[in-house]
Parts: structure tokens; C-alpha cells; sequence
């Protein structure tokens, strides 16, 4: 018995260790409807990638969070070694989910319940006199997987029944989301509550070094990571297993969505709505009143008193000739230019126009 003790508490430190940080964590992927034309060779590439995926996280004992399109759940209920893979997955401890695109989503997974007219002005295109599947079905195809859900991505707002019969636990990754969860945001209340956790989307090697600081820089709280199931995720969803198995090698902290919830890992919150913005009407620019002529005010010239040239009006150019009109007859006035009688009889009067 004394070896038995002593052996558990060489064990635990190293199971502390073990544990990494503070914080728990954890991992979605979204596995699409693939309803599109061409879309049946990428459904079965992508239930490869989720093969290796789930593989990759049984390895360091890490659980996933798996959300099925209605599509995706049909096509493995419809293979019995389909679905004896999927019931192994569930033995391991992952989670299934749901996962649905609405209908004003660029991805729409053909299930709604709009009316036909609504329908057709959310698509913004005519659509065919057969209707479409809606929730009922939906969460039927979903049944044939497992017989409860509680967490999902259902992203959208515009088929508004369709979202009040969405999971109570969602785990969409929005933008702005960092993946840092402190507290549970709750909306709602009795059987339509919902309760958020924010979720990271780090499908690139830029995404998974954003999400590698953040995670490194957690001591308490949830980390929540989505990846999709497809060949072109798959490289970023290995790297960051492989960073999680440096941190929490036996996979201690690793948590499904559910399993954060019922287990209380996360205080709850009332989530605060966003205010309303409101719309300010622009302000009409006033013409500018047209000012009319006597209502402009006129500058006040300064008036001069006349001062009494003593060469006469303006425009005369030599005085001389001025005097020469007012006394006619006589000369002798010099520098007017003209040497006459009077001057020339008088030498030197004016040598300047009659010389010495």
C-alpha cells in the first residue's frame, strides 16, 4: 500500500505538469454541406481530413467538438462503417453538434423556413415552386448521429425560428473574436437561452501564430479554436494540435463545448446588446441669401479739399504757355523754349535758348 501511495505522488507532479497553463481549451470543426455541384468528391476528401483529425486528437487524449451539416450527417448515417466510426469517435469522448448556414449566407445549406417570398428576398433570386427542407428535417438528419445536441454554429439572423430551435451552447467564430473566453455570455432565458463561447478561426500560419500568443498568454479562462474538415485546413489544424500536446501533453485541459458549460468551467454573464445606432439626418445647407445692391453697404470715400494748383489745370505740360495766354504781347520768359524778339535783344537772357 506504502508503494502504491508513494508511486501516486511521483506520478502527480508530473500529471500537474501535464496540465500546462491555467487555462482550458477547446476545438471545433465545422464539417460544411457541400451541396453545390462537383460537391460529392469534396465531401469524401473531407471526411478524410476529418479521419486524420480526429486521429491526430485521440493520439494526445484531446477531445473535439464536431459539428454536422444535415448533408454531412446523412452521408455518414447512410455507411454502416461510416457510422461505427462515428460511435467509436463518441466512445473517445468528442462531442457532435450541429452546424448550419442560413439561407443569406453565401454557403447555404438549402434548410430553411422562410416563406417562399421572404426566402426568395433574402436570396435575392426566383425560386422554384418545391419547398425547401426546414429545421424539422434538419435536426432528423442530425438525429440519425446522436439523439442530443447541445452545442452548434448556426450562423445568420434572418430565419429567426430557425435560430431559436439552434443549440443553447454556440460556438461560432465571428469577426473580431480572439478565442478568449473569461465568462459565458448568456442571452435569453427557460428554454431559449443561449449561452456563447468565442472561438478563433486560425486556418493560416499567421492565424495559428495569433492563436499561440493568445493561448500562451492565458493562466485562467477557455481558449476555443474551429477549424473546417478539409485538405486545405488540415496543415493548420496539425500545427496547432502539436503546439497544445507541447502545453498539455496528456491532453488534462482539454474540454469539449458541453463539457465547458455543464462543468462550470466558465462564470456566466449577461450579454449587454450593442446600442442602437441612430441614424442623424444630414442637415440641409441653407442657400446664402442674395444680398442686393442697396442692401450693400457703401464705403465711405474720403473727400479731399481742393488744393489751387499754381500751374493751372492738369494736363498742361509747360506753364509758359499758360502765362504767354494770359498776357499776350509779352516775353522775355525764359525757358519756354522759343527765342524771341525780346530775348534775342537782350543778349544773355537767356543763353540757354538763344545762345551767348
Amino acid at each position: 500500500m506504502a508503494r502504491i501511495i508513494i508511486a501516486l505522488m511521483l506520478l502527480w507532479p508530473a500529471a500537474a505538469r501535464g496540465a500546462g497553463p491555467g487555462a482550458y481549451y477547446f476545438t471545433a470543426v465545422q464539417n460544411g454541406a457541400y451541396n453545390f455541384k462537383g460537391g460529392e468528391g469534396q465531401l469524401e476528401e473531407s471526411y478524410k481530413a476529418l479521419q486524420g483529425m480526429v486521429k491526430l486528437a485521440d493520439a494526445q487524449n484531446a477531445r473535439l467538438t464536431l459539428l454536422f451539416s444535415a448533408q454531412y450527417a446523412v452521408y455518414i448515417a447512410s455507411d454502416p462503417a461510416r457510422l461505427a466510426e462515428l460511435e467509436g469517435w463518441k466512445k473517445t469522448g468528442h462531442e457532435i453538434g450541429a452546424y448550419h448556414q442560413g439561407p443569406e449566407t453565401r454557403a447555404w445549406d438549402g434548410y430553411s423556413d422562410l416563406p417562399k417570398e421572404e426566402l426568395e428576398r433574402v436570396r435575392k433570386e426566383k425560386r422554384k415552386s418545391v419547398p425547401v427542407p426546414g429545421r424539422r428535417e434538419y435536426f432528423e438528419a442530425l438525429g440519425r448521429l446522436t439523439p442530443e445536441i447541445k452545442s452548434g454554429c448556426v450562423p445568420g439572423s434572418a430565419d429567426e425560428g430557425f435560430l431559436a430551435a439552434a443549440p443553447a451552447y454556440e460556438v461560432c467564430a465571428r469577426p473580431g473574436d480572439k478565442g478568449i473566453n473569461e465568462f459565458l455570455s448568456v442571452t435569453g432565458g427557460g428554454e431559449k437561452v443561449k449561452k456563447r463561447l468565442s472561438c478563433f478561426h486560425p486556418s493560416d500560419k499567421a492565424g495559428i501564430a495569433a492563436a499561440k500568443g493568445a493561448f500562451s498568454g492565458l493562466e485562467l479562462g477557455v481558449y476555443g479554436a474551429s477549424f473546417k474538415s478539409s485538405p486545405s485546413e488540415f496543415g493548420a489544424f496539425y500545427s496547432w494540435l502539436a503546439f497544445l500536446k507541447g502545453r498539455d501533453p496528456q491532453g488534462l485541459r482539454s474540454r469539449t463545448v458541453s463539457a465547458i458549460v455543464d462543468e462550470g468551467l466558465l462564470a456566466e454573464k449577461e450579454a449587454v446588446a450593442a446600442p442602437a445606432v441612430k441614424k442623424t439626418e444630414k442637415q440641409k445647407v441653407q442657400p446664402r441669401a442674395e444680398t442686393r445692391k442697396s442692401e450693400t453697404p457703401r464705403q465711405e470715400i474720403p473727400r479731399l479739399k481742393p488744393v489751387p494748383s499754381k500751374y493751372g489745370k492738369v494736363g498742361t505740360l509747360v506753364p509758359e504757355l499758360q502765362l504767354r495766354r494770359k498776357y499776350p504781347g509779352k516775353g522775355g520768359y525764359c525757358g519756354d523754349g522759343i527765342c524771341d524778339p525780346f530775348e534775342r535783344s537782350h543778349p544773355g537772357r537767356c543763353p540757354g535758348e538763344c545762345g551767348r
